[in-house]
């Protein structure tokens, strides 16, 4: 069987093509500019009033682009469907200056986070045939009107991580929560495209700390994703079982701040109200267990020498020597391929 892992985050997506009893060193890799930042720098070049249409993607770039080209004095005309990039309150959106329509004909930009044209080419420049099962990780962070999208996440991650990164994971067999519009996105573009074609869909910050651990067997440990928008950690107590996470903004956090939350986690006292309350997103304990502070610490992410460097003791993740497909392992390892 072979198979396509993407890894979908703010700056990159980072795609790997496997096939099943070959070296994952030879596998066919792609490093490429995340789908909101290629449309992102799409709209700067625009200089009228842009008609998009397509379906809900990550925003972030995107949004700020569009909001940009509004407070330049053009006009944005956008369909539902993909309005809900900008953000799930369609009403907010609208309050921004945005135009919501039913349906766009002839659009400049057709808003997707999965590239066919992109994907087809490198299905046949890799002379695997056709892909067998599609794996995708994306970010998303849910929405219930009138509560905060930080608390929306955090109680997602608890109930579909239910203590285990291995079975975290949406398939053809299990359904996706109407308030996930991204997940949901992922699904229908895969399942209209695609038509037969089996897929799994997780969170990229399930997908980098399973990568993370690739062929390292100790236990415990604590896996740090430090992307580019967050930094999601995970206490590993026993395989693939998560004891307790955290996760919080990227950008609010420094090498002194990242050691004193890991080892709060570890003695079991770091709560949901401390990450909330200091801007993230929030924080979990399966377990009541506590762990010493010296337990390994695994860092992957674009942002990990923003915390550690070689001269710390902690170790970068490197599957098949490439700290930038570790997530798109973690995706192989769910399908338990790796």
């Amino acid at each position: 069987m072979s198979y396509l892992a993407i890894d979908i985050g703010t700056g990159t997506q980072d795609v790997l093509i496997y096939k099943e009893g070959e070296l994952l060193e030879n596998s066919p890799k792609l490093i490429y500019p995340a789908p909101t930042k290629l449309f992102s720098e799409n709209i700067k070049n625009f200089e009228r009033d842009i008609f998009i249409s397509g379906v809900v993607m990550g925003g972030g770039p995107i949004t700020k682009a569009l909001r940009n080209h509004i407070d330049k004095g053009y006009n944005v005309f956008i369909s539902k469907d993909a309005a809900k990039t900008i953000k799930d309150d369609l009403e907010k959106v609208e309050s921004w200056g945005f135009n919501i329509v039913e349906a766009v004909e002839n659009p400049h930009l057709e808003l997707s986070d999965i590239d066919f044209e992109l994907f087809e080419i490198l299905q046949e420049k890799a002379f695997y045939g056709k892909f067998n099962k599609i794996l995708v990780a994306v970010q998303d962070h849910g929405y219930i009107k009138g509560q905060s999208d930080r608390i929306t996440r955090i109680d997602f991650l608890k109930e579909f991580l239910d203590g285990d990164l291995s079975k975290a994971y949406f398939n053809k067999n299990t359904s996706i929560p109407q308030n996930f519009s991204r997940f949901r996105s992922i699904r229908e573009t895969i399942t209209n495209h695609y038509k037969n074609t089996d897929f799994a869909i997780t969170d990229t910050g399930i997908a980098a700390a399973l990568g993370a651990l690739y062929k390292n067997e100790t236990r415990p440990a604590v896996t740090i994703d430090a992307g580019n928008g967050h930094t999601f950690a995970a206490l590993i107590h026993e395989e693939y079982k998560i004891s307790s996470f955290f996760e919080h903004h990227t950008g609010m956090l420094d090498k002194k701040k990242i050691r004193y939350l890991v080892n709060k986690m570890l003695r079991g006292e770091l709560t949901n109200e401390e990450i909330f309350n200091d801007g993230g997103h929030g924080a979990h304990r399966f377990s009541g267990k506590s762990f010493p502070e010296d337990v390994p610490l695994i860092i992957t992410g674009p942002n990990r020498h923003r915390f550690f460097d070689e001269k710390d003791d902690v170790t970068f993740a490197s599957p098949a020597g490439d700290t930038m497909i570790t997530g798109s392992v973690g995706l192989l390892m769910q399908q338990n391929v790796l």
